[in-house]
């Protein structure tokens, strides 16, 4: 067993805006959808920003109710640096949403350029994703994702 505990600290949160799913047909055990992401914002005490246009989520609705993410767009901060985003998760049986919801841990990782943002580059994150209802018309929905950093007590 390791001398030190692992530690989650919060770094910032990601509010992504999305269009509605596109189904792409059913594949390993469940229905593949792509949806289109349409901007958010990004706040925290290191890191401000939004959420490029023209990224997308492919998402796996198991069969058993599980859901698989795969995001990939690019966050914009306030001085005007690009950082490329991957986020990859599954929630658990245990924790299972009603589709088009989802709550779940995921694995975020980033690309930043060299300079005041490289420290995303080498660190090791966690990110807990809740999905929301769309919208009264339908027509978008958004999802929370907390990001943590992981580092030893």
């Amino acid at each position: 067993m390791p001398e030190s505990t692992p530690v989650a600290t919060p770094v910032f949160q990601i509010t992504v805006t999305c269009s509605i799913p596109t189904p792409m047909g059913q594949r390993d055990g469940g229905t593949a959808v792509m949806i289109p992401i349409t901007g958010g914002t990004v706040v925290g005490e290191k890191l401000q920003g939004e959420v490029v246009p023209g990224g997308a989520d492919w998402a796996l609705i198991k069969d058993d109710g599980r859901i698989c993410v795969k995001a990939h767009y690019a966050i914009k901060t306030a001085d005007g640096t690009l950082i490329e985003v991957f986020n990859e998760g599954v929630n658990t049986i245990d924790r299972v949403s009603p589709a088009p919801l989802a709550h779940m841990l995921t694995t975020p990782r980033f690309q930043a350029p060299d300079g005041e943002h490289a420290w995303l580059n080498s660190g090791v994150f966690v990110g807990t994703l809740l999905g929301e209802q769309p919208d009264a018309a339908g027509e978008s929905m958004t999802v929370q994702i907390g990001i943590f950093q992981m580092g030893w007590q």
